[in-house]
């Protein structure tokens, strides 16, 4: 791993203080309530994992496979490599993400999960590159605000590097 290519954004201190805030929203809104927690995988292991922990309600956790990127670059393909395993039919459901870059696969995975009719769907994620996505058209909860940049650490990768590392970073070049 070359650090050198690495410059600090956002300290594990600062991401776990988002996750404990939201966290405690998350609890109040579904206060003796099953929630189903569907996380998109690889890149929201991270952070489901640290947002789980912190919730109080009865938790259902499944996850979705999707991709869409090759090294720093949008593919524009999306593919569903592992759909969710639960019946979402008439649940409230949280969909964790860790990124919205362009938007178009939670777009796509957002529109798959409503035609299983859950009762609600409520979509939050780690980062936001809102200035990237001007047309998304979901409501959506984003713990922190992104440039754009591209980004490793904490989930995120670069062709499957940098992915363990605590905080966030912007990736300075291969």
């Amino acid at each position: 791993m070359q650090m050198e290519k690495l410059e600090l954004y956002l300290s594990e201190a600062k991401i776990q203080e988002g996750i404990k805030t939201y966290a405690e929203k998350i609890n109040t809104l579904y206060a003796g309530k099953k929630l189903y927690c569907i996380g998109l995988m690889n890149g929201a292991l991270f952070f489901m994992g640290d947002l789980l922990k912190q919730l109080k309600n009865y938790i259902v956790v499944d996850t979705m496979s999707v991709s869409s990127y090759e090294k720093t670059n949008s593919t524009n393909n999306i593919t569903i490599h592992k759909d969710i395993s639960k019946d979402i039919t008439g649940q409230d459901v949280l969909l964790i993400e860790d990124l919205i870059d362009t938007g178009q696969t939670l777009s796509v995975v957002i529109e798959k999960l409503q035609a299983k009719k859950p009762n609600s769907l409520r979509v939050v994620c780690l980062a936001d590159k809102i200035e990237m996505h001007p047309d998304f058209k979901y409501d959506y909860d984003a713990l922190f605000n992104f440039p754009n940049e591209f980004v490793v650490g904490y989930g995120f990768d670069y062709d499957d590097q940098y992915r363990q590392l605590p905080d966030v970073y912007i990736f300075r070049g291969e």
